[in-house]
């Protein structure tokens, strides 16, 4: 049997982030990946090659997005070498001060001791300023403007090599160590898979640098069970796109559980239940976060836009003191997701959410019919990714479900107290506002509309933070309260809602907790290289108020430079 000093299972930004700090230490590493492997090239070309975007091994579908649908929530999450990043929109945003006032976030003043890291984190993921403003991010300029919020409004900031478009470069980031980079050409395509080497995606830095200190990476592999042994664990192992693969198992000193919010407490939740790890907290499962968010979009009735180029999202605003918005967009021609919205359906009051949906399309059969139509999705739609930094959560469950009684799955409960969100309405007043200026019909999502059920891009929480395995389920040092040696380093640890995208804020927690790992005694450290100091604002959500010149709103370009 094999033997590591540790394997982390999963490779997104947790688990890459510990790859590389744990190789420069000495140790030996294995990274477990269910997903596969990605060059630019081989990324899926439209949202329609769903064998190649989509993840649903079952069905033969090896993409880089999973959509996970619970009894409370459905959720998007990545799949590959490299995780989340492989499919998510670049931003790197760091939360708004009422982010850190929730009282789970406990042991220690984090505000303070995460600055630091996020700016350890800014440079290994290349994070600057986007260069370009779309027109959609115009018209929530003038959206915010007109709700007197034009203040908040802000470019992203993104892990995007920009460079000069379409030019292939050695690594600019790094010192010549990294991978060559090629120019962004704006064409929209960054949650599709970035099919050119512009994006600063993990498996171009994090993990690109812990190979080349020995890490080990196995791909299309999922682990199904961590037991004791010894003074360490043994880790089970089975293929994940194939049916008729071997099982294995590694021996390892040390464990990084690194697989998302889901994977990872699905893992620690099923390992309770079968008795490997018996020790572990109750708390696990709980307190698990939806960035109370919703997503909706506006589809313009002009043929003649096109708000399908740039990159995925390059601006935001405040729309209120806790309603954070950005814009998001497509690639030209990858409208499959279109099937995911509804004509804008209002909620709250007794009347069900599903009713007042059968009287929009009623009373907007017209409307209903264009926007079914799928073809032309991404070049006439603006997208909304709506987050909150406000307090309310879920649980994770094992229970039966009623297609599959025959054992328990991971599952969601609501809180009592404070439900996750399924219905914002700042979030729609915000739709109806864009939707007049663009000529367009507001839409909602369908999950949410028609089954209730929040919807998010973004799940965290689940493993929370206490002073002991009574009042969390890991340490302020992501330690597993049962276990010696065991961390949890991703989403599930973070313990409230964000408010914006959180990839940056779990790179951050990452260095946090990889920076209190000493050195394997009787090596010697393999630092990799310190990126130089890249122009981005610390104050991501909140900066000095912008001067934008007069654009046009059909058309892309690089018009609303900072005055």
């Amino acid at each position: 049997m094999e033997e590591f000093d540790f394997v982390i299972v999963g490779s997104g930004f947790g688990g890459s982030v510990s790859a590389l700090r744990l190789s420069e230490k000495g140790y030996r590493v294995l990274v477990i990946e269910q997903g596969k492997r990605w060059n630019a090239t081989d990324f899926a070309k439209s949202t329609w090659d769903v064998r190649r975007y989509l993840w649903k091994p079952g069905l033969g579908l090896h993409g880089i997005l999973q959509m996970t649908l619970l009894r409370d929530v459905f959720f998007l999450h990545g799949a590959g070498v490299g995780g989340g990043s492989l499919v998510y929109a670049n931003t790197l945003l760091q939360p708004p001060p009422q982010a850190f006032d929730d009282p789970r976030w406990v042991g220690l003043d984090w505000k303070l001791e995460l600055v630091p890291h996020y700016e350890t984190a800014r440079r290994m993921l290349g994070a600057v300023p986007s260069e370009v403003l779309a027109p959609t991010d115009l018209v929530l300029k003038e959206v915010a403007d007109d709700m007197g919020r034009g203040h908040t409004f802000h470019r992203a900031t993104v892990g995007v090599y920009f460079g000069e478009a379409g030019k292939r470069v050695a690594d600019p980031f790094f010192g010549g160590e990294g991978p060559e980079r090629t120019g962004c050409i704006r064409c929209g395509g960054c949650m599709v898979g970035c099919r050119h080497d512009s994006k600063n995606s993990l498996d171009k830095n994090y993990l690109y640098l812990a190979e080349k200190r020995g890490a080990v990476i196995r791909a299309e592999t999922r682990v199904t069970d961590i037991r004791v042994d010894g003074a360490g664990y043994v880790v089970e192992t089975a293929p994940s796109t194939s049916a008729f693969g071997k099982a294995g198992a590694v021996r390892a000193r040390g464990i990084v559980l690194a697989a998302g919010s889901f994977g990872t407490v699905d893992l620690l939740l099923r390992c309770k239940e079968k008795g490997s790890l018996p020790n572990i907290s109750d708390q696990v499962g709980s307190f698990v976060r939806t960035n109370s968010e919703a997503l909706l979009a506006v589809r313009s009735r002009r043929k003649d836009v096109d708000y399908s180029k740039g990159i995925a999202i390059s601006a935001g605003a405040f729309v209120d003191d806790n309603t954070h918005i950005e814009i998001v967009r497509y690639p030209d021609g990858s409208d499959a997701l279109s099937v995911l919205t509804t004509l804008l359906t209002g909620g709250g009051g007794s009347l069900p959410r599903w009713v007042r949906w059968l009287g929009r399309v009623v009373s907007s059969p017209l409307q209903f019919l264009r926007i079914s139509v799928p073809f032309g999705w991404a070049r006439r739609t603006a997208i909304l990714l709506v987050m909150q930094p406000v307090d309310n959560y879920l649980r994770y469950v094992r229970r039966r479900r009623w297609y599959w009684p025959f054992g328990k799955k991971t599952d969601t409960a609501l809180a009592t107290d404070r439900p996750a969100p399924v219905y914002l309405p700042m979030a729609n007043e915000v739709a109806k506002r864009m939707a007049v200026k663009m000529d367009g019909i507001a839409q909602s999502g369908i999950v949410e509309v028609l089954l209730n059920r929040a919807s998010t891009a973004h799940i965290l929480g689940g493993c929370p933070i206490g002073e002991d395995a009574k009042s969390g389920a890991v340490d302020p040092a992501a330690r597993l309260f049962g276990y010696e040696n065991f961390y949890v380093v991703d989403g599930s640890i973070i313990p409230a809602n964000l408010g914006v995208n959180p990839s940056l804020t779990i790179t951050a927690m990452a260095e946090h907790v990889m920076a209190r790992v000493p050195q394997k005694p009787g090596t010697e450290p393999k630092p990799a290289p310190v990126p130089a100091l890249l122009p981005t604002k610390h104050a991501d959500v909140r900066p000095p108020g912008l001067a934008f010149d007069d654009g046009d709103r059909h058309g892309v370009g690089e018009k609303g430079r900072p005055g």
